[in-house]
């Protein structure tokens, strides 16, 4: 009898041994999903991505009128504005901000909860698939992506995006990152990634350019005026580094560009130098004057994968995308043959 007052005095748990509700817990829920309209749920998930009533409604195929209607009942349901206007577009609040990750994580557990159970079927399915990386890679995959679609996949969509440095936190707003390996550490553990192929810098030059020999140094590359890529004058040099090992060498640039393949057009003209993935150097020579210089420099090497948020891994076609991520990085290295 003595252990009774104990036992009553345990603090009450939502959740029992196995993780699910308790009764008492999941009547509670069912309270509140019934006063909250779950449709809402997209529309805000979409409205913290655009940040914009337009944008949103053309995203969703809905009117502005219905989405500023959901936002209304939206900010009635979490008692807070949860987006104010800031110029033309939306800010959001520190509410916002906090439902944020939690609201991505659980539309992608809906989505997958209610997706039927039958495999992704390509031949049928429509999809769109938003990869984020370097116009180099792009110019590597997106043909070959293309090519396999168009007989495999009629209705799906590859959407290739640049720009805008991606943590873990809103990795889940495209389905692939596809960056450098070393980059792709900073994500943490929490997400997945696959190997897609090695590359290693080398230096590229006007081929008319007698002065420049056929291997080079760190120091006569110093030397010498350079072009360099980098994704926005805001990188700092950390992450620089981590997306271009050899970038502490390009410290006489006389331009930088977001785009490898616009720094052909520089070097051939201007005549300096850059550096650059050989893999894209093999495609700018065949464009350009240029010839391919080796560097001496021991921290060259790339080893290039693609990543993705658990939530983006959730998604219905994502898993059979990660399939065809991995055929086509066969192509670009000669392992493996277009056909599955």
């Amino acid at each position: 009898m003595a252990s009774e007052p104990a036992l009553q005095r345990q603090p009450a748990t939502t959740r029992g041994a196995e993780g699910a509700l308790r009764p008492s817990a999941a009547h509670g829920l069912a309270l509140r999903l019934k006063r909250t309209n779950l449709d809402l749920l997209p529309v805000l998930g979409e409205l913290l991505r655009t940040r914009s009533v337009s944008r949103t409604a053309r995203s969703l195929g809905i009117t502005q009128p219905a989405v500023s209607q959901a936002l209304r009942q939206l900010r009635a349901i979490f008692g807070d504005d949860l987006l104010v206007p800031l110029g033309r577009d939306l800010a959001v609040t520190e509410r916002a901000v906090a439902l944020s990750r939690p609201l991505d994580s659980v539309l992608a557990a809906i989505d997958a909860l209610l997706q039927p159970e039958t495999p992704f079927d390509p031949k049928t399915e429509a999809l769109n698939i938003v990869i984020q990386t370097a116009d180099y890679v792009t110019l590597l995959v997106a043909p070959i992506l293309a090519e396999i679609g168009a007989t495999e996949a009629p209705h799906v969509v590859f959407e290739f995006v640049s720009g805008g440095n991606r943590t873990r936190g809103n990795l889940a707003e495209v389905d692939f990152l596809i960056a450098p390996r070393a980059f792709g550490r900073t994500l943490g553990k929490r997400i997945g990634a696959i190997p897609l192929w090695q590359d290693e810098i080398v230096c590229i030059a006007a081929a008319r350019n007698a002065t420049v020999p056929s291997r080079i140094s760190p120091v006569e590359f110093r030397a010498l005026r350079q072009a360099a890529f980098q994704t926005s004058p805001g990188v700092p040099d950390k992450v620089r580094m981590l997306l271009q090992p050899t970038s502490a060498l390009e410290t006489h640039r006389i331009c930088t560009l977001p785009d490898f393949l616009v720094l052909g057009a520089v070097v051939d003209q201007a005549d300096c130098v850059a550096l650059v993935p050989r893999k894209v150097a093999k495609e700018l020579v065949r464009w350009r004057d240029l010839k391919i210089v080796e560097l001496a420099y021991p921290n060259k090497h790339l080893a290039i994968d693609a990543y993705w948020s658990l939530a983006a891994g959730n998604r219905r076609g994502h898993a059979w995308c990660r399939d065809l991520l991995a055929r086509a990085a066969g192509r670009v290295t000669g392992n493996k043959p277009a056909a599955s």
